[in-house]
């Protein structure tokens, strides 16, 4: 074990709300934008990044000029304390990259950057990259201010109205994504862990205070199963005579002085420490924060950080990393919100999908200049671009391309003119990130009608009483083709004439006849019928052709639907057979008829029984019904299951009172059905007696036999 002490270091605030604060961050550079839009308008960002990597940002700013003088932006820096001169950051004219030269000579102002109006006034807008290249852990910041009144959203006051924006760079913090643990959180220090790192690399915690308001308080340091390798404190460290030798870390003795957070000119501080330690091994490093009791000398633990090592991962393109997103958009990122096409028709240089691949390493960071390589099986043709937006003509089978400095690579898919399955395999370098597939339909081959609904014999529209889809050649849907229909009897029931299959699916929904919604796939549509009023017919057939006329049609179906009045004259009970063996499935069903022997109409609905069925044994399974019983096709039914014991069940009820539904003889009308349930042990009793007697006449045989051979 390895102990350390802390010198003392003064005020500088780090962060809000009385809490300690660790900051842990990947270890590779990142970029982002800090402002768009027409108006002015700072947002911060931030960038996080290893200790000699270079962070990037663009600050873009817009807006529009309030009188003819130049709109013009200035910068603060600040940064951890021990950072070279070329290591503090810099700023230059619109539109320059950044570098630490610029500002070697400067302690903590920027230069200006200075977009100009395009006129006398009016919009103007202008871009910077900034650059920062860290050389010690901790964090770096530019403050961006308009300086200039001209500029100011806020015309009133401009004062009010100068936006100010922060770019905050964090650097040597190696852990992405952990999260305070609030149990380190006790009095005195407050210190939160980080949660991982890679062997051979660094891993920093940062101790903060909050409550230290006494100079007689100091701390202390152990570092335990790894190597500390550096320590940090806040910027400007004040530096008493006790403390002029500095952190002794590399033999890991105490220093008499501690770290004390209470600083000379302040009662409350949060200044900070950070420790950066190392492994060649995974497994976990453990700092210790302690504090002595000045009478007894007895340590208390006040946190136990720790930072687990594990494997490095890989610095190259990594499947479980990186995303593949498909929308409907060429020449516009993808994201993981936008909606992949289902189909597309085949037609050659038809739109068919933008691909936006994400190009990311083992730990999720961006991987720039990728080599990115989509090829196509099936249908279709393909293109790769990387810059905004993609933007790109599909001509290609395979195309090569690489990623941008955010990791980002675009493809368009376009159809060729074949039909089929479009497979787009990705490749990263190496690693192959995964596949993708569109579908390409072509002309309609193949129409399939399936009845929903009975049609009502009173000249209502029953609607989607039938849904026809259509498929290509190679049983693809096809959405958007129009099927026209036909009647086969227009004295029992007419057909709405056509309507086109449809692109994306629609749910089920409504209630019959009316507003009945059939569940409808893509590729699928859902026509009406309307039943006439007569009593002779009980049964129309509708054909669908793709043509405007049945003779004319190339692609044809039928379909048959069922007419019948709305109120059932008769309702009977009945079960799908007559005998069950125990815990067999049973079919309760419900048959509505009209006066002259049809299936009724869709519609059957409320009061159609007075309750529930009741029965003589319990059954398991489904309800038994209820008093309302909707019904489509003249009948409703019920699964239910034979009880375990044998015997006659017997279901009764009585039907309901509606006058919608039930016509006046068939109103509170009793209902029953009885069915058998066979004693399963009964028969294997009868099986067992029956071999029995087969063996006894077996035995008989083989002594007579051995008697005439006189065997003994």
């Amino acid at each position: 074990m390895k102990t350390i002490s802390l010198k003392k270091v003064s005020a500088v605030a780090v962060a809000s709300l009385g809490f300690g604060l660790l900051s842990v961050v990947p270890a590779q550079a990142a970029s982002a934008t800090v402002s768009t839009g027409t108006s002015i308008s700072l947002s911060t960002s931030t960038s996080s990044v290893a200790v000699g990597a270079t962070a990037t940002t663009t600050a873009t700013f817009a807006g529009t000029a309030v009188s003819a003088a130049a709109c013009t932006v200035a910068t603060a820096e600040t940064y951890p304390d021990g950072a070279a001169s070329a290591a503090r950051g810099a700023t230059a004219a619109a539109g320059s990259s950044l570098t630490a030269a610029t500002l070697a000579a400067q302690a903590t102002v920027g230069g200006a950057i200075a977009p100009t109006t395009t006129g006398t006034s009016g919009a103007w807008s202008a871009s910077s990259v900034l650059s920062w290249t860290p050389d010690v852990p901790g964090i770096y910041t530019v403050v961006m201010t308009m300086t200039t009144a001209a500029c100011s959203t806020n015309s009133a006051d401009p004062a009010a109205g100068q936006p100010t924006a922060t770019w905050t760079v964090i650097a040597g913090y190696s852990v992405d994504g952990a999260k305070p643990n609030t149990s380190f959180m006790k009095q005195g220090v407050s210190v939160a862990s980080s949660s991982q790192a890679t062997t051979g690399g660094l891993g920093t915690v940062r101790v903060t205070n909050f409550e230290d308001n006494s100079a007689d308080t100091r701390y202390y340091a152990t570092v335990s199963g790894g190597t500390l390798t550096a320590v940090a404190g806040s910027p400007n460290i004040d530096k008493d005579t006790a403390d002029t030798a500095g952190f002794n870390y590399t033999n890991g003795l105490n220093l008499t002085g501690g770290v004390d957070f209470y600083t000379d000119s302040a009662a409350t501080v949060s200044d900070y420490v950070d420790f950066t330690v190392t492994s060649a091994t995974a497994g976990n490093v453990t700092i210790s924060v302690v504090k002595y009791d000045a009478s007894t000398g007895i340590a208390t633990k006040i946190s136990s950080p720790v930072v687990v090592f594990t494997s490095a991962l890989s610095l190259d393109p990594t499947v479980s990393t990186s995303k593949i997103y498909v929308g409907t958009a060429q020449n516009t990122e993808a994201t993981a919100a936008s909606t992949a096409p289902t189909t597309v028709a085949k037609a050659a240089g038809t739109d068919a999908a933008g691909i936006t691949v994400i190009v990311n390493d083992g730990y999720g960071n961006a991987v720039s200049a990728a080599d990115v390589v989509v090829t196509i099986s099936g249908p279709g043709l393909i293109c790769g671009a990387t810059g905004a937006n993609g933007s790109c003509t599909p001509a290609a089978r395979v195309v090569a391309t690489t990623s941008n400095a955010s990791g980002k690579a675009y493809i368009n898919l376009d159809a060729d003119g074949t039909a089929g399955v479009a497979t787009l395999t990705f490749t990263a370098g190496t690693a192959v990130l995964g596949t993708k597939t569109v579908t390409f339909y072509g002309s309609a081959a193949k129409y399939t009608a399936t009845t929903q609904l009975n049609a009502t014999a009173n000249g209502t529209a029953t609607t989607d009483a039938v849904v026809v889809c259509a498929v290509d050649a190679a049983g693809i849907a096809v959405p958007g083709s129009t099927i026209y229909a036909f009647s086969g009897d227009a004295t029992v029931a007419s057909v709405e004439t056509s309507d086109a299959t449809e692109a994306t699916a629609i749910a089920t929904s409504g209630t019959i006849p009316t507003s009945f919604v059939a569940t409808t796939p893509v590729g699928c549509v859902g026509f009406d019928v309307t039943g006439l009023s007569q009593v002779t017919k009980d049964s129309v057939v509708i054909s669908f052709g793709d043509a405007a006329t049945l003779a004319l049609s190339t692609v044809t179906t039928t379909a048959t639907v069922k007419v019948g009045s709305v109120q059932a004259a008769t309702v009977t009970l009945s079960a799908n057979k007559a005998s069950y063996a125990a815990g067999e499935a049973i079919t309760l069903t419900l048959t509505f008829k009209d006066a002259y022997g049809r299936l009724i109409g869709a519609g059957v609905g409320t009061g159609t029984l007075a309750a529930a069925l009741t029965s003589s044994a319990s059954l398991s399974g489904a309800a038994l019904f209820a008093t309302a019983n909707t019904s489509k096709l003249g009948i409703t039914t019920a699964l239910v299951y034979a009880p375990l014991t044998a015997g006659t069940v017997t279901l009764t009820g009585k039907t309901g009172t509606d006058a919608t539904y039930l016509a006046t003889a068939m109103r509170d009308v009793a209902l029953s059905a009885s069915v058998t349930v066979t004693d399963g042990n009964a028969a294997i009793a009868t099986s067992i007696a029956s071999l029995n007697a087969k063996i006894v006449a077996l035995n008989a045989l083989i002594a007579k036999i051995m008697k005439r051979l006189n065997i003994r």
